[in-house]
Order: C-alpha cells, then structure tokens, then sequence
C-alpha cells in the first residue's frame, strides 16, 4: 500500500481513538502501554536492564524510576531497536544539517530510519529517529487533527506550508494530488520567505511563532484556513498578532520525545493520551513536570521519560474528550530564575515573566536571563528610556509579587540582537546555575 493511503487509514483510525470516556481511555492506555514492554523489553537491551536494575516486572512499570535525555543519549546504542550507532546517527543528522538535503536515512535491521537532531536547548542535544511505519502514523495522527474541514478538506485538497528548521521527511510521506506540502528553511532571508509565502497562498500555515511574526513583518501576505503554532512557546500578544495578520490559530506540543499534545475542535491544546501515558511531578503553584511513555515509538523507546517542560494543565473541555487539557506551556524548568527571597531561594517560572513584560505597550522583543545569584540581563528593543524605565519596573513588580528580594538585585539593560537563524526562542533563560546567596 503506498504511504498515502497508510496515512489516510491511520487519520480514519484517529477518529476511533478520541476518546470521551476517560476510564475507557485509561484501559486503553494500560492494554497498549503492557503490549508495547513486552516488545520493547525483547528488543531493547537498555531498556530490560533499567527494569532489571529497578528489580521490577514489565507489568510494574508506572514504578520504574524516570530517565532523561541526557541518559537516553548516553544510552543510545543500546536502547534502539534498529541496530543504529550514535555516532552514525550524529553524523548523518549533521551532514543533513548542513547540507540542508534531509533526504539520506540510516539502515536499520527493520528498514530505513530517518534521523533528526533536537534543537539542544536544555542543554543537551537530542538525537531521534523514525521508522516508515512510524513517520506514517504520525502523519496521520497530526493530519486528523490539524487538517481544517475534516474529512471533506481532503476533498477540496490543501496547501500546507512549513516554516521549519529541518525538513523531517513527512512531505515525501503525505504528498499527493490532494496535500500539497512546502517546506520553508529558516535558514533563508525574511524577506525571501516572506515573499515566497505570498506566492504560495497556503490554507495551512505552521511554524514557530517568533519566525511567523518575523513573515508576517516583512509583509508576507496569506489567508490560511488555519495557523499551527510549534516549536516555541506561544504568548498570548503573538496569538493575537497573528490571528490578526494570518487567520484562526492553534498549538501542537511536540519534543524529541515524541508528539505531546494537538487542538481539539475547539481549539484548545489536549494531551495525545491515546498514544502517550503522562504522569506528573507537582512543581508548585499548579505547575508540573511530564513524565511520558509513548506506547506507539519502536525504533527508540520513550518508556517512562522525564521532561525539562513545565505545563499547567486546565479544566475539562467543552468539546468533550477525555484527554486532559493544557492550559498553558509555561517553559523548561532549566529556565525557571532562582532569586534571593526573604526565607530562601524563590523559584519564579517563565511563564509569569512573560506575562509582565507583555504589559510594556511598545516593546517589541526582549530576552531576561539571569546571570548571577542576584544578576539579571535585560535585552530589549527599542532600546529607549520610556520602555527600558516600564519594563524594568514591570519586571520588579512582579519579581516582588513572587517574593523576591528586589533591593539586592541587579538589572542590566542593553540592546536585544536576533537569535541566529534556525535558532529557537527562549524568553526566558537561566544561565547561573548555583544558589541564590
């Protein structure tokens, strides 16, 4: 069957999975995640050895201790199922990198295997490969849920443009006679996208937020049905902006770890729990951190994977599925500031950060990073007293709020200058990485 219609077939069986029984859709959960360990734990060395070392059975597995990226990468010969080497893997990430021809797979022991690199913003630069039959079925996951007027939209066929920093492979996946796909690299000049969108006219436009607006400033002219917004944190004056200047906008939360959560009919931002187990560890102030276990991924096991994202989740939605709600995105946790308060280091989440300096009416970029115990960096554009004066005080008032110690510390305004293209946004940074004193 060509992969067109894997496709079509895996977007029909979506339909089939958009539960609106939560106890039916944590039977569901249990069943797959209990057959997918007993695959894995077959073919994925690393991953027996992490239950052997836990002294758990397979059927235990909400108890195994969490990993994270930087062991996943340590471990990664040996927890794939594919025979791959990291260093091959690496190799052939970069090549395409810098060459921009994403084309080239590995060989794998059960077919071909597309490779991609994270962007590396905790720090630590992930590695993730696919399987055909993988790339496939996320591709009809996301189209089920992102294609407007489903299923009469493939009908009508759309135009699907991409603003991405690496072409993954999906267009050659999905492409046909009804699904026109084009990648946009963000490695080109704003202008040259900007007018290569005009021309294009798609009636699906997805991107990182920031690279959108960028389009949209540099006159980029479009009339999308529907505007996906990926890869970076969205902030509310910028889903305004570019409903305003684009069309209806929605989000999808996908890492290297996997396809986390995509909009409901009504827009709002679910958990992909048909396909991903999420357990939580409570960061304070309703904020938590992701634990997955994606029961859908062969070639590199997520089994019980821990985050550096921090999410607050949300109420029940009107649309009716079980699938749990994000509110909000509110950043990595590597990037949350600790700042001297009055009892004891205070944790102050970028997301609340964000939320104070949207309050300055004509500042059009910043950065705040900390770089000391009690040392802020605040990068700004315009760069002019009335918006340097507001934001400074916007970001006091709300560092006091939180319970900072605001007399001690330290802000250094200066110029904000463009991240390097393909380079994700991060608002918010923390790069002190001791105690506050």
């Amino acid at each position: 069957m060509p992969d067109a219609l894997h496709v079509l077939s895996h977007a029909l069986l979506e339909g089939r999975l958009m539960f609106r029984d939560r106890a039916a859709l944590e039977s569901h959960q249990e069943r797959q995640i209990r057959k997918h360990l007993r695959w894995v734990a077959l073919h994925s060395p690393a991953t027996a050895r992490r239950f052997q070392r836990a002294g758990l059975t397979l059927g235990r597995w909400r108890d195994l201790p969490p990993t994270g990226k930087a062991e996943m990468m340590a471990n990664f010969d040996t927890l794939n199922t594919a025979g791959l080497r990291l260093s091959e893997a690496l190799r052939v990430a970069r090549q395409a990198e810098d060459s921009r021809d994403f084309t080239p797979t590995l060989a794998g022991t059960r077919g071909p295997v597309t490779v991609g690199l994270s962007t590396g913003t905790s720090g630590n630069q992930g590695v993730f490969v696919a399987s055909r039959a993988e790339r496939v079925q996320w591709a009809g996951v996301v189209l089920r849920h992102l294609l407007p007027d489903w299923p009469l939209g493939l009908l009508r066929g759309h135009r699907i443009a991409f603003f991405l920093r690496a072409e993954g492979g999906l267009y050659r996946t999905v492409q046909s006679r009804a699904l026109d796909f084009r990648f946009f690299d963000l490695l080109r000049p704003v202008q040259e996208l900007a007018a290569q969108l005009t021309e294009y006219a798609p009636t699906v436009l997805v991107g990182p937020p920031s690279v959108l607006r960028a389009v949209a400033q540099a006159g980029a002219k479009a009339a999308p049905q529907r505007v996906v917004s990926v890869a970076e944190v969205l902030e509310d004056a910028e889903r305004d902006l570019l409903t305003r200047k684009f069309g209806p906008l929605v989000q999808v939360y996908q890492a290297t770890e996997g396809l986390l959560a995509l909009p409901c009919p009504h827009g709002h931002l679910h958990l992909n729990e048909a396909h991903v187990h999420f357990d939580w560890e409570p960061l304070g102030g309703g904020y938590v951190r992701p634990i997955v276990t994606d029961f859908r991924r062969t070639t590199q096991p997520i089994i019980r994977h821990r985050l550096d994202d921090v999410l607050l989740l949300g109420n029940p939605c009107s649309c009716g599925l079980a699938s749990r709600r994000v509110e909000r995105i509110a950043g990595r946790q590597d990037d949350a500031l600790l700042l001297p308060g009055p009892s004891g280091s205070v944790t102050v989440w970028p997301d609340f950060l964000r939320g104070a300096l949207g309050r300055v009416p004509l500042l059009q970029e910043y950065q705040l990073q900390q770089t000391g115990p009690e040392s802020l960096r605040l990068a700004l554009q315009p760069l002019q007293s009335g918006v340097a004066e507001q934001a400074v005080q916007e970001l006091r008032r709300a560092l006091t709020r939180t319970g900072v110690s605001v007399n001690t510390l330290k802000i250094d305004v200066q110029p904000w200058t463009a991240p390097a293209p393909g380079v994700k946004r991060r608002r918010v940074q923390r790069l002190f990485r001791g105690e506050p004193q």
